[in-house]
């Protein structure tokens, strides 16, 4: 939200530098408390109109890395459509699949971690 500043030039709010929607464990579906962040992807598309918005799914270390590749990809692809169905044009989506190769949080095998099961959606 922008708003007068004390000298009453206007302050505009910051731009995060990237949002996460989370996961629960082993599923790719987007849980309707998650959809407050898409919309607001979606409208930071709209202001700013990057190049491209990059949307990179996670996975903790729960389970082989090979399936938790794949489904990194899924998760990034579900974030993905429901960004196109928001209006972002779905070829300005790039869609990445980490695994369990970028933790944001470091834990060690087979330990479940919510912060790790994310999609980042950052733009550029």
């Amino acid at each position: 939200m922008s708003g007068p500043d004390v000298d009453g030039t206007e302050q505009q709010a910051a731009t995060p530098e990237a949002l996460k929607i989370r996961f629960r464990t082993a599923v790719s579906t987007i849980d309707a408390d998650q959809f407050a962040v898409l919309d607001e992807a979606a409208r930071l598309f709209r202001d700013g109109s990057p190049l491209v918005m990059i949307v990179a799914g996670s996975a903790d270390t729960v389970g082989s890395a090979d399936l938790n590749l794949q489904l990194s990809i899924r998760r990034a692809q579900s974030v993905a459509f429901a960004l196109a169905d928001r209006g972002i044009p779905i070829e300005r989506l790039q869609v990445l699949g980490r695994g369990n190769s970028e933790l944001e949080v470091n834990t060690a095998n087979d330990t479940p971690n919510a912060e790790n099961r994310s999609v980042s959606i950052t733009w550029r």
